[in-house]
């Protein structure tokens, strides 16, 4: 068990998943979740969600592991839309899109939403520091197409829509291929 736990302490990342343990411990998966299960009991690891597991919380990349625990994905949605400034309020629950089904994720103290989005309309997304973030109309379009069936809240009053460029948007929004949508965004604009 100590030996184990030097060699996670090894590891460059914050958190890690039952995969990464799996290459450095010299034992079979049974054995290992035996040993895992003991460590998190005496509160050496502690367990963030289901396979991934940390030594100290502060120094998790919450925003890595959400995207590393369901792909494909990205950040997008109010959480995008409140780190550009677009939303008034910053949201703390990540929000990303994904093709996969939708699904929630409490990741030790941070929730993750993945919301569904067909194949077709994956895209529309940058690396900013590393991380695949949706682009200000993109994150808008996306909230707004939620909205439609009652899935997420799109309130426009509650947003900056002077930071948006709309050309970008109206680009985006033919793609989406959706008159109801089309409608939403045109009496916005």
């Amino acid at each position: 068990m100590r030996d184990l736990l030097k060699q996670i302490n090894k590891i460059k990342k914050g958190y890690f998943s039952f995969a990464d343990l799996r290459k450095i411990a010299q034992m079979n998966d049974t054995s290992l979740s035996v040993t895992i299960y003991r460590l998190v009991a005496a509160g050496e690891l502690e367990k963030l969600v289901k396979g991934y597991y940390c030594v100290d919380r502060s120094k998790v990349d919450y925003l890595k592991m959400a995207l590393e625990i369901y792909k494909p994905s990205y950040l997008s949605f109010e959480w995008a839309l409140g780190q550009s400034g677009i939303l008034s309020q910053k949201s703390y629950a990540l929000t990303l899109a994904t093709t996969k089904r939708a699904r929630q994720a409490e990741l030790g103290d941070m929730m993750a939403s993945y919301h569904h989005l067909r194949n077709d309309l994956f895209f529309g997304y940058i690396l900013q520091d590393g991380y695949p973030i949706a682009e200000s109309e993109k994150a808008f379009l996306d909230l707004a197409y939620l909205s439609l069936n009652g899935y997420a809240k799109f309130d426009p009053e509650e947003m900056n829509l002077r930071l948006l460029n709309k050309d970008v948007v109206r680009k985006y929004l033919k793609k989406f291929n959706n008159e109801r949508l089309e409608k939403v965004v045109n009496e916005i604009l």
